[in-house]
C-alpha cells in the first residue's frame, strides 16, 4: 500500500502532467516543510516552501484583516510566470510554479481538482 506521500507525489504528478505550462508544484506545511514535491532539479524545495511560508502568512493576513475571512488562494505574477498558493485543509498548502504562457483558469481548474484529492489524502 502507497504511503501518505506517495500518493500526495502521484497527485502532483498528475497536476503537472496536465499541463505543459506547470513547471513544478509542491506541499508544504503551514509551518514551511516540504511535504511532498514534484519540483524541477534546478529549484530548490527548501526555498520554495520557506517563501510559500511567508506568502501564506501575508495572504492569510490581507485575508483576516480585510475581507474578514480565510485565504483560499494567493498568486504572484512575475515576467517569467506565476506562483501559486492553494490552501489544503488546515495545515498545508499545494504551490504549483507556471510558465508566463499559463491560461490561469485551467490551471485554477487542475489545482481545484486537486486540492480535492490531497484533501482525501492530508
Amino acid at each position: 500500500m502507497a504511503s501518505r506521500t506517495e500518493k500526495m507525489q502521484d497527485v502532483l504528478r498528475g497536476l503537472r502532467s496536465a499541463s505543459p505550462d506547470i513547471i513544478g508544484a509542491a506541499v508544504v506545511s503551514i509551518d514551511g516543510f516540504v511535504i511532498a514535491s514534484v519540483l524541477p532539479s534546478e529549484i530548490d524545495e527548501e526555498l520554495v516552501s520557506g517563501m510559500a511560508a511567508a506568502m501564506l502568512g501575508v495572504g492569510e493576513r490581507i485575508s483576516a484583516e480585510l475581507m474578514a475571512s480565510s485565504m483560499e488562494q494567493t498568486y504572484v505574477r512575475s515576467e517569467k510566470g506565476y506562483v501559486i498558493l492553494n490552501a489544503v485543509g488546515t495545515d498545508s498548502v499545494l504551490v504549483v510554479l507556471t510558465t508566463k504562457e499559463a491560461k490561469l483558469g485551467l490551471v485554477f481548474i487542475e489545482v481545484k481538482r486537486r486540492c480535492a484529492e490531497l484533501n482525501k489524502i492530508v
